[in-house]
C-alpha cells in the first residue's frame, strides 16, 4: 500500500482521568490510548497506532493532550470532531473529549516535536472543606503557609539533575530537565487553595508530583530546607518527599513553538480558569 493513500491526522484532548490508568496501553488496565484506538475503530473501521504527546500518570487528567497518527480517512475535521466525541460519549461512555481535528505534515510527531509542557498542581489545606473543590485537590490537613510553599516551589526553576525526583522505573536515559518557571498562586476566592502552575520542556515519570510532595513536606517541617538544593547534588529518591497524588495534577498546554512557551512561562496563567 503507497504512503502517499495516509494522512497524518492530529487530535486535542481532554479527559477526566480518575477512570483511566494513564495514558500509554498497559496490558491489564484501562487507558486513553486504548479508548481513543477503540473509538476510531468503530469511527473509520482502521486499527491505527497512536503518538501521543506524553505518558501522563493514572488518574491524571488533560486539558489539552495532543496526539497524531495516520489515517486513510476521507472524512473532513468537522466530522471527525463529531463523530468521535458521539462515539466517546453515546456509545463507548467515556468521559474524553475531541477538542480539534486537523491534517498536519506527514512528519509531525506529537512527543518529538514538542517543545515544553504546562502542569497544573491543586493543593486544599487547612481543615475548612468545598464540596468541589476539595475533592480536586490534595487536601494537606496541616496549618501550611501557603506563601512558603510557593517560596519552596521556585528553589525547582532552573536546569538541574532531577534524579532525586523520579519514579524507581523511570526509563530515561538522562535526568538533567529544564524547568522553565514555577507560580504558586492563592485561588482568587479560596484562599485554602493553592494553584501550583509548572512550565519545562520536558519531565522524568513522576517528577512534578514528587516535586509537590517534597515542597509539601518541607513546608509543614516534615523534611529539612535544605532538601531540594542537596538533592541536585546527592540525587537520592529516599531523601526527597512523598509522591503527591495523581489526581490534582493536570496537563494544562503542550507546545510546538518554543518561543511561545517562553512567553507563557514568562507571563505566568493566572488568568486562566484555577481549576
Amino acid at each position: 500500500m503507497e504512503l502517499s493513500e495516509y494522512r497524518n491526522l492530529k487530535l486535542i484532548l481532554s479527559w477526566n482521568g480518575e477512570k483511566f490508568s494513564g495514558y500509554q496501553y498497559q496490558p491489564h488496565a484501562f487507558t486513553v490510548q486504548e479508548a481513543i484506538t477503540n473509538a476510531w475503530n468503530v469511527f473509520s473501521g482502521e486499527t491505527v497506532t497512536l503518538c501521543g504527546c506524553s505518558r501522563l500518570d493514572a488518574g491524571v487528567h488533560a486539558q489539552y493532550y495532543v496526539l497524531n497518527f495516520h489515517t486513510k480517512t476521507q472524512a473532513n475535521c468537522e466530522r471527525i470532531v463529531r463523530g468521535m466525541n458521539g462515539i466517546l460519549h453515546s456509545h463507548l461512555a467515556l468521559d474524553i473529549c475531541v477538542s480539534s481535528a486537523e491534517f498536519v505534515n506527514s512528519d509531525f510527531h506529537a512527543r518529538f516535536h514538542a517543545a515544553g509542557k504546562h502542569y497544573r498542581y491543586l493543593i486544599w489545606y487547612g481543615f475548612a472543606e468545598h464540596a468541589f473543590l476539595t475533592k480536586r485537590a490534595w487536601h494537606v490537613r496541616s496549618k501550611i503557609s501557603p506563601e512558603s510553599v510557593c517560596e519552596i516551589l521556585k528553589q525547582f526553576e532552573g536546569e538541574h539533575d532531577f534524579a532525586a525526583f523520579r519514579s524507581s522505573d523511570c526509563s530515561a536515559k538522562t535526568t538533567v530537565r529544564k524547568v522553565l518557571a514555577v507560580d504558586a498562586w492563592i485561588h482568587p476566592i479560596h484562599k485554602e487553595m493553592i494553584i501550583v502552575d509548572i512550565w519545562g520542556e520536558g519531565f522524568l515519570k513522576n517528577m512534578i508530583r514528587n516535586m509537590v510532595g517534597t515542597a509539601v513536606e518541607m513546608a509543614t517541617g516534615k523534611k529539612s530546607l535544605n532538601t531540594i538544593t542537596e538533592s541536585f547534588v546527592h540525587k537520592d529518591r529516599t531523601k526527597t518527599g512523598m509522591c503527591a497524588p495523581a489526581w490534582p495534577l493536570t496537563l494544562m498546554h503542550v507546545y510546538y513553538d518554543k518561543e511561545k512557551i517562553l512567553l507563557s512561562s514568562k507571563n505566568k496563567a493566572q488568568k486562566q480558569v484555577p481549576c
